[in-house]
This record gives C-alpha cells, structure tokens and sequence, in this order.
C-alpha cells in the first residue's frame, strides 16, 4: 500500500452503494484520476463538505495497484461564487465535461490545470456567453485541436465532431 497526496478539482462524482462515491479529480501531478471514497454520503461524514463539485482541494490516497482510496481532504477553495447562479453553475457544467471528455486517465497537462483553476477563479465575474467561447477555444489550443482558421462561431461543432457526439451539458444551457 502506497500513499500519495495530490492537488486536484473535481469534476465528476457518481455514487456507489449506500455511502460511497467515485470522484473524477482533475489533478496536478497526475491528470485526470478515479478516486473512491468510502462513506462520504453519511451524516457523520466530516469529508462530504470538502467533495462538492469543482471544488479545489488537496487530499490524500492509499493506492492499492491501479486503485485510489480517498484518505484525507483538505478544502482549497469552494469557488462559492461561480456556484450562486444557474447560469454560473450550468457553465461549470460545461467546463467539467469538457475537462472530463477531452483528457485522458493520468495523463498531466499543467496548462489546462491552469486553465481550469483560472476559469473557476473568475467564473462569476463574467457574465457573458463569451467567457464559455474564450474557455473552450483556449482548451482546444492548448489540446491541438483548434485551426485559426475556424470562426469562434464553430467552435461547438469542432467540439461535437471531436467528441463523436453532443454537449450533454450544453443541452440545458441557453446562454451558449
């Protein structure tokens, strides 16, 4: 057993049994990992706080092979303001589907860790559907995929042909 510690967002979560969760974190050191956290859905949790959606935080993990237990987590940041409004909250959505989607298991990216603790440090100051282009564009450069070419317009169609599908998340959205 192994214990490692890591800086990282949440992106996804689905629960598990009755208390337990899988939580997608966006990573420094590693990338994009699974982590499962045992009884974090209990009353009695003191770690269910910390493990709300995109929040930043630093934590803890026993690795058992290719298998991470949460052990310990530390809140960084709730980034509580860009999660006031339901146009702020279906953008970090967005956001986190497009992290989830485009970058592979364990794999670092440090420039789109950046991006996204960037991202949700200013979610809530903008207030246009600009903000969500000048995010997707800059995540699509920084991956290889944007052609300076394309018109900002297109970018959603860039995106859905990438992926093989549609934005689940832009779907409920109407300022995109």
């Amino acid at each position: 057993m192994k214990y490692q510690k890591y800086e990282g967002i949440i992106i996804n979560r689905h629960s598990v049994k009755d208390g337990d969760r899988f939580f997608t974190i966006f990573t420094r050191e590693e990338g994009k990992i699974s982590v499962y956290a045992r009884s974090v859905r209990s009353t009695k949790s003191k770690r269910s706080a910390s493990l709300d959606l995109y929040n930043h935080i630093k934590f803890e993990v026993s690795a058992h092979g290719q298998y991470k237990t949460l052990t310990h987590v530390e809140l960084v940041s709730s980034f509580r303001e860009g999660k006031r409004k339901l146009t702020d909250i279906s953008r970090l959505f967005v956001i986190g589907e497009l992290i989830n989607s485009f970058l592979p298991e364990e794999d670092p990216n440090l420039e789109v860790f950046d991006l996204l603790l960037t991202a949700l440090k200013n979610l809530a100051h903008f207030e246009t559907p600009e903000y969500l282009v000048r995010f997707k564009k800059k995540l699509l450069i920084i991956l290889g995929f944007w052609n300076d070419d394309t018109p900002d317009q297109d970018i959603d169609r860039v995106i859905e042909s990438l992926l093989d599908r549609q934005l689940r998340s832009s779907e409920n959205l109407t300022l995109n």
